[in-house]
């Protein structure tokens, strides 16, 4: 049987997929047309990085593939750096690269501070990256090979990717390139994946930048893509304005012969459900129950966040229901073992009549594992109700629920209230009123919620309808104090600062 996985050669010599002739070919101009200069403030950064990784001439060969540049041209020998201590280890062996080693030879400190960082179990990726950026050129000279993926692993490690750990990451990897480094293909998949999900809304410069990683990565590195690639590849797709792209992805796989697993199942899920596909939901939940996959909570959100974007939230609302139901009458059965399973069984073939009802296969094959509303369950539809609906007493029924299952409010919630003072505090007898947005406010500072840039700009978006903007500011006073306790970042409060200069109360 032909393996799923094709050869180098292969990859790099074929010219007939629609994806590649994307880049070559008659149809690069209206790829370029499709990606007019619509001007962000973060497209000049990506352009530039691109610039970095695609247009330097380099080569290695290593056990992930011969890197050269895109055009497959020859190689100008003159670019090549080869880290001096990457060559040591090759002639003389793995050695040992630590503080101790290296340090002495710089009495500045810079290669200690960094040493620090780096063994830090408490440093945070802005600060490793800060002490890595003052190591003497070129900074990777001082790294093994291990030690080098270990940094893009530790830098790799953040709560939520925003633009600046997507360039810092990419940093390291034009380093990488630079010094003749092997890539391997996680860490493709890991900078992909940080230019994917780092922008609520992708720009087709956006786009066109982590495409430009795939391709890097397949004909100039020599690194083949797989199942976790296309994922990410297929994500990204989804959330850009090319709506025939994400189909495109999905070919390309197909003809390689790459099965899809269950993330590629629920990335199609949300696909349809942003095409306002009903039926292209269900088909696909049909498909993903074919395959034998277990169906946990994490597919059932992705079905209601679908059907919701397909408009159809009833629908959703009546899986939620049924889950809550469900939580609320296995919550004391857990420490009954055995005498448990027969009412699981019962719970399940009910929640199966629910998604049948909705128009899903009732022979589906659920696992035996409790199905029980996370809080992204919850989430979705308070967000729903504070976008779309403004039904404040929907959601507080929903905190209810929220808590009756035993789970912890987070930020995410309190930012969809926010959000909804804001966008019905100016309405006529509005039940979003100032006084709870007093008490919301209160939980904010009291709970120990971790907070973030978009739910303290949501906070003072509604402060300003609200209350309007001397109090806006007191309230940005007493949260910039909060955030900085909690490590936040001063390029993002700078930013906070900016967007609530230019906030008015007609917004």
């Amino acid at each position: 049987m032909r393996s799923h996985i094709l050869s180098r050669i292969e990859a790099i010599g074929r010219r007939t997929s629609s994806i590649w002739r994307l880049y070559s070919g008659s149809e690069i101009s209206y790829l370029r047309t499709q990606f007019t200069a619509a001007r962000c403030f973060r497209s000049a950064g990506l352009r530039t990085l691109n610039r970095n990784l695609g247009q330097r001439p380099t080569s290695f060969q290593g056990s992930e593939g011969v890197y050269q540049n895109g055009g497959g041209q020859a190689v100008n020998q003159a670019t090549l750096v080869t880290a001096p201590a990457l060559k040591l280890e090759l002639e003389n062996g793995p050695q040992e690269t630590n503080e101790n080693s290296l340090v002495g030879s710089w009495s500045d400190g810079r290669l200690a501070a960094f040493w620090r960082s780096f063994n830090s179990e408490v440093a945070k990726p802005n600060q490793l990256f800060e002490s890595y950026l003052q190591l003497p050129a070129p900074r990777l000279r001082y790294l093994s090979q291990e030690q080098v993926y270990g940094l893009l692993s530790k830098m790799s490690i953040v709560q939520k990717g925003d633009e600046s750990a997507m360039l810092q990451y990419l940093t390291i990897i034009d380093d990488m390139k630079t010094g003749g480094v092997p890539i391997p293909r996680y860490h493709w998949n890991t900078a992909i994946s940080f230019v994917a999900k780092c922008y609520r809304h992708l720009t087709d410069h956006d786009l066109q930048s982590g495409l430009f990683l795939w391709k890097e990565m397949e004909k100039s590195a020599g690194v083949l893509a797989d199942v976790t690639t296309f994922n990410i590849l297929f994500h990204l797709a989804t959330n850009s304005n090319m709506a025939h792209l994400p189909l495109m992805i999905l070919k390309e796989m197909k003809r390689r012969n790459i099965p899809m697993d269950r993330f590629s199942y629920v990335n199609l899920i949300m696909y349809y459900g942003k095409q306002g596909d009903g039926r292209g939901v269900r088909h696909t939940y049909r498909e993903f129950i074919r395959t034998g996959e277990v169906v946990d909570i994490v597919v059932l959100n992705a079905i209601m966040t679908a059907l919701i974007d397909a408009g159809e939230p009833q629908a959703a609302e009546d899986v939620l229901t049924h889950l809550i139901q469900l939580a609320t009458k296995s919550k004391p059965e857990h420490s009954m073992g055995k005498h448990n399973t027969p009412k699981l069984h019962k719970n399940i073939r009910n929640l199966r009549w629910v998604l049948a009802e909705q128009g899903f296969d009732p022979k589906m094959d659920l696992c035996l594992k409790p199905l029980i509303p996370d809080l992204i369950s919850f989430a979705i539809f308070i967000d729903y109700h504070a976008r779309e609906t403004a039904d404040f007493g929907k959601i507080l029924s929903l905190l209810n629920d929220l808590s009756e299952c035993g789970i912890n409010s987070e930020a995410s919630i309190l930012q969809s209230l926010f959000k909804g003072f804001a966008l019905h505090g100016n309405a006529r007898y509005t039940p979003w009123t100032l006084q709870r947005l007093n008490a919301v406010f209160d939980a904010l500072m009291n709970g120990s919620y971790r907070i973030n840039r978009d739910t303290i700009l949501w906070c003072l978006r509604a402060h300003v309808i609200l209350a309007g903007k001397k109090r806006a500011k007191e309230v940005w006073e007493t949260v910039k104090m909060m955030w900085l306790e909690q490590g936040g970042n001063g390029s993002e409060i700078s930013e906070v600062e900016h967007r609530l200069s230019r906030m008015r109360k007609d917004l």
